[in-house]
């Protein structure tokens, strides 16, 4: 599976990444998707189609060992092995997938103050799934609205009406907590 993903790359920094993806995330990405589709042959399709995903954006991993990095190909692992199993026409019970990313709280959103900070990214972590991740990707990876889409598998369209619907209920958090204090 590697040297294909090797072979579409073009400079050797890129394969040199993209390997050492590989080499720290692969068994993690497994782990994921395995959790999700309790079938080894789907969970190692959906990895594949994860680094087929990760491939075509290495310029938005700076370095691999950062756990922002291992953060981002978990959650497009979750999301492939989401898509493989609702293609498979099973019945997608939500609350397993809830927390097959961990250490995900240990992600920190770039604004003033530490103590807001904080609370902002409790609050994204305590939204449903579909709507922290792609706050996620829009605010701490810097997607823009097609990259997101692309990541996630979904429209452009799609990717927009999310993003919409993850900013209204985060506000809606974040009035009740305010308004609590």
């Amino acid at each position: 599976m590697m040297a294909l993903f090797l072979h579409q790359l073009g400079t050797p920094a890129e394969k040199s990444k993209l390997r050492k993806l590989y080499e720290l995330y692969c068994q993690n990405m497994y782990s994921v998707a395995y959790q999700i589709l309790k079938d080894a042959y789907l969970a190692e399709d959906a990895v594949h189609n994860a680094f087929m995903r990760v491939s075509g954006c290495l310029d938005r991993i700076s370095s691999p060992e950062e756990k922002a990095s291992r953060n981002y190909l978990l959650i497009i692992a979750r999301n492939e092995a989401i898509r493989i199993y609702q293609q498979n026409q099973k019945q997608f019970p939500v609350e397993e997938f809830e927390e097959t990313i961990p250490d995900l709280q240990n992600i920190e959103l770039e604004t003033e103050s530490r103590e807001v900070q904080k609370q902002i990214f409790e609050l994204i972590c305590s939204l449903e799934p579909i709507y922290s991740d792609i706050l996620m990707l829009k605010f701490r990876y810097e997607l823009e609205d097609e990259e997101i889409a692309n990541t996630l598998g979904i429209t452009i369209d799609n990717a927009r009406v999310r993003l919409h619907r993850a900013r209204n209920k985060l506000k809606r958090k974040l009035s009740e907590v305010y308004k609590n204090e």
